[in-house]
């Protein structure tokens, strides 16, 4: 028998799920059922990697077997070492065909290749939410590359002299309803802010409908504002102090500015769920670590992002519980829509362009 919340439409999935009361019980269940469902869904989630096919010599470790057992990993907090036992017991399971060896899981992460099949799937593991989700937020944090260089002594020491390599940043797109990780770009630690939110905002477009974006004061450019607006999106970005709009400036610059000024409160009400991204960082450092083991960027790069397909997950495992979400991947896989390259213009182009601004997608 469908549940009832499967049979509503998407407006009304989202007023109930607005106005639903807190209910301990349905939270104390998710938890302590966490662990099972994460392998679950975790295994569900490996299983649409389309595996290469295999003609001569020793078959190899599935790449499907890989990213489960590098979530694995990732989830435990423990070392490729430590966890052996556990990847074991996952075979045991049939969770995967045959537990790797713990160099060739250190390996896989070190690969470039698996960057990409990383981010596909955490974007994939986001879209079974995507009917809750239309206010999204963006921001960035640190993560520190070994446990004794903490990430707030680099941002905030200004004695601090170490190396820059010494951590690398991660930048999400969330929901700010479920917590969830909508897109992600990880960069090193000095990365700008600014340079990398257009990345993300292409990755959104396509696969989930944005209605309101808020960010940080970093972010406030009008280019930023006409990407925004080209997804069909409000931006909520404050003004900062020296903001002067004027008769070439684009009509959403004007307009938000506008209603900075002369309606405060309600902008910022909106703008504050930005909050979220933090609660979402804090979230995952304290549940999964705040500092990354391996040794090299692209192996790092790949680890921070399987921590982001790990929180996804518990995300989904939590909304199971509460909305009686049914995941299937394998449905959601046929929707899924490869981000097209976004054209950027010049600031000369931009203002060109009539009032509206609008980025063109090519």
């Amino acid at each position: 028998m469908l549940s009832p919340f499967i049979l509503m439409e998407s407006q009304e999935r989202l007023h109930w799920f607005l106005n639903k009361p807190k209910d301990w019980h349905i939270y104390n269940l998710a938890k302590t059922q966490e662990k099972r469902l994460f392998y679950k869904l975790l295994y569900e989630l490996c299983q649409i990697i389309p595996e290469p096919k295999h003609i001569n010599g020793r078959p190899p470790i599935k790449v499907r077997d890989l990213v489960f057992c590098s979530g694995l990993k990732l989830y435990s907090n423990y070392s490729a070492r430590k966890i052996s036992s556990d990847l074991h017991t996952a075979e045991l399971a049939g969770y995967i065909d045959k537990a790797p060896h713990y160099n060739t899981l250190n390996d896989f992460l070190a690969s470039e290749v698996a960057y990409d099949i990383l981010s596909k799937l955490l974007t994939l593991s986001a879209m079974p939410l995507a009917n809750l989700e239309d206010q999204f937020s963006i921001d960035s944090s640190g993560f520190s590359t070994y446990q004794f260089d903490r990430w707030v002594k680099a941002r905030f020491d200004k004695q601090y002299e170490q190396k820059r390599k010494n951590f690398i940043k991660g930048h999400i797109c969330i929901g700010t309803r479920t917590h969830i990780i909508c897109t992600c770009e990880i960069t090193q630690g000095y990365a700008s802010d600014i340079r990398i939110a257009p990345y993300l905002l292409t990755k959104l477009k396509d696969n989930f409908e944005p209605k309101e974006i808020s960010m940080d004061r970093a972010y406030s450019s009008r280019r930023i504002h006409q990407l925004v607006e080209s997804l069909g999106a409000i931006p909520f970005i404050p003004f900062k102090s020296h903001t002067n709009p004027n008769s070439e400036s684009p009509q959403i610059w004007k307009t938000m500015y506008k209603y900075f000024k002369t309606h405060q409160n309600e902008f910022l009400t909106k703008y504050h769920r930005r909050s979220n991204v933090e609660s979402v960082f804090s979230m995952i450092k304290t549940k999964l670590g705040a500092y990354l083991r391996t040794k090299t960027f692209i192996s790092q790069r790949n680890e921070l992002m399987m921590k982001f397909i790990c929180h996804n997950i518990c995300c989904l495992v939590n909304e199971t519980f509460r909305n009686e979400i049914h995941i299937n991947f394998k449905e959601i896989i046929k929707k899924y829509i490869e981000p097209n390259p976004m054209k950027f213009l010049t600031p000369d182009e931009l203002a060109r362009h009539p009032n509206t601004g609008k980025i063109k997608f090519v």
